[in-house]
């Protein structure tokens, strides 16, 4: 009876050792196949995209799974776009126009308002939380194409403008516009490479050859400086050659031409800076300065299409320093508000 107890309670301690065996087994093989990296059933490749995430909860689980999916569909976007540059190529060579087409480059920030996170694992092992996080390929190509066709609209309406118009200004205007409206389609159109897909309408101008376009318009105006020094009763003292020279090297940045040029549409500019003596009863000198510039039409009798004005005042115990201060910096206010209303101007959406 004794031997028979011993046999029986070794017999059970072997099933009790053998089941938790078998049970570290099972937990070891439980772990999901979406974790090291395969693609889940329900959510297959070609249908989806797909990130993991980590973290100590739930929720940082998450939102680790959504950051690097947005990360990793960025890269791809990314490269996508390093091939649309390559295709944007005019006459054998990137367009690079002036700094005012420059600044209208594509962005990768980007943020996938369709992610989700459908799937989370816990390890116990380590108590982390994975998290898989998806983005359903034909629903993002359905929201790249809606934002697409209204951002075509607004395409075709500014390359109708800019090819129209009777003011070289005013097409000029149209033609930055056009590009800043290619350059946001470039980016959805990475996006839909990068989905596999093309879901977007297809564009009879590429960027670059909207760039190009809005480059030869650049060249077609010239603009012509004419700068006064006034007195105090608006005569005109001379010119101001320093704040022409300020003008016309923001205008050259831009891709203008500053002076005549044959076949070229003058645009004129007027520009003026009045400097007053303040009397304050301090042993200090004080100047005041007003300044104001215009810029013409190059249409004839049309008003002028861009006013600025601006003023200060400078002080210094001399007299001459005092003035030649507050004539300094009415020059540069001047000719930075103008340059600041003139980029303004070319980027403002073209009325109807």
């Amino acid at each position: 009876m004794m031997n028979l107890s011993r046999t029986s309670l070794f017999s059970l301690l072997i099933g009790v050792s053998l089941a938790f065996t078998l049970a570290g087994c099972a937990g070891m093989s439980s772990t999901p196949s979406w974790v090291n990296g395969e693609a889940p059933e329900d959510f297959p490749k070609n249908r989806y995209v797909a990130a993991l995430g980590t973290g100590e909860n739930l929720a940082a689980a998450q939102i680790a799974a959504k950051s690097e999916l947005t990360r990793v569909f960025a890269a791809q976007v990314e490269s996508e776009i390093e091939l649309i540059d390559q295709e944007s190529v005019v006459d054998g060579a990137l367009s690079q126009a002036s700094d005012l087409l420059s600044k209208t480059t594509i962005s990768t920030d980007l943020e996938l308002q369709g992610a989700e996170v459908p799937k989370h694992w816990r390890d116990p092992k380590t108590g982390e939380i994975w998290a898989l996080a998806v983005l359903e390929r034909r629903k993002e190509c359905l929201r790249i194409r809606s934002e697409g066709s209204d951002l075509l609209t607004e395409l075709d309406g500014h390359t109708r403008e800019s090819r129209s118009s009777q003011n070289p200004l005013i097409a000029i205007r149209a033609s930055v516009q056009a590009v800043r409206v290619g350059v946001a389609l470039d980016t959805l159109q990475a996006r839909s490479r990068v989905l596999g897909s093309q879901c977007l309408t297809a564009r009879s101008d590429s960027t670059g050859q909207l760039k190009s376009e809005a480059a030869d318009r650049l060249r077609q105006l010239s603009f012509v400086v004419r700068t006064s020094d006034l007195d105090r009763n608006g005569k005109v003292n001379g010119p101001l050659p320093q704040l022409r020279e300020q003008i016309a090297s923001n205008l050259s940045r831009l891709g203008f031409q500053v002076g005549p040029a044959a076949g070229a549409r003058v645009v004129p500019i007027e520009a003026r800076l009045r400097l007053s003596r303040v009397t304050r009863g301090t042993e200090w000198v004080e100047y005041r300065y007003e300044g104001s510039a215009e810029v013409g039409s190059p249409v004839a009798g049309d008003p002028a299409m861009i006013a600025v004005e601006t003023d200060g005042a400078e002080s210094h115990p001399e007299a001459s320093s005092a003035r030649l201060r507050a004539r300094r910096s009415g020059e540069k206010d001047l000719a930075r508000q103008l340059d600041e209303r003139i980029q303004a101007f070319l980027r403002e959406a073209a009325e109807n």
